[in-house]
C-alpha cells in the first residue's frame, strides 16, 4: 500500500489506482479503501470513490477522514446536501475539535440557509485556529 499511497502523494492517480488494486486484493483495509478513494476521486469516478470511502467506515467506523470525504463528494459532486451534512455531522461527532471539519460543515450549513448553525461552526474553527474562519 505504501507505493499507492506514494503515488498519491506525487499526484500520479494511474500509477497510485494499479499499486492500491494490488494491496486491496492482498489485504483490504480500511487505510487502503480510503486511499483508493481518494485516488478514484482524483480520476473522476465520484461513484467508486464513494463506494471505497463507505467500504473504509464500515472497516473503521470511528475514521472521521473517510467521513469527511463522504461528506465533500456528496456536496460538491453529487449536490445532495442532506447526506452531505449527515456524513460532515458523523466526522465532527469523532474530531469534534478539528477545525477544517468545523468549517467544511459551516459551509454547508451556510449553503442550505441554516446561518445559526453556520456562525456558530464558523466561530468553533476560528477558536480552534483556522484563520480563514476568522469573520
Amino acid at each position: 500500500m505504501s507505493l499507492g499511497t506514494s503515488a498519491l502523494t506525487q499526484g500520479n492517480a494511474q500509477q497510485a489506482q494499479t499499486h492500491l488494486e494490488h494491496a486491496l486484493q492482498l489485504h483490504p483495509t480500511s487505510d487502503a479503501h480510503y486511499n483508493m478513494g481518494i485516488c478514484q476521486y482524483m480520476l473522476k469516478n465520484i461513484d467508486r470513490a464513494i463506494e471505497h470511502w463507505k467500504k473504509s467506515v464500515q472497516m473503521d467506523p470511528k475514521g472521521a477522514d473517510a467521513y469527511v470525504s463522504l461528506g465533500n463528494a456528496y456536496f460538491l459532486s453529487k449536490k445532495e446536501s442532506g447526506t452531505a451534512i449527515d456524513y460532515m455531522q458523523k466526522a465532527i461527532e469523532l474530531a469534534p475539535n478539528d477545525p477544517e471539519i468545523q468549517f467544511n460543515l459551516a459551509c454547508m450549513h451556510e449553503s442550505q440557509g441554516s446561518l445559526d448553525q453556520a456562525i456558530e461552526l464558523y466561530n468553533q474553527a476560528a477558536s480552534n485556529g483556522l484563520d480563514r474562519a476568522q469573520p
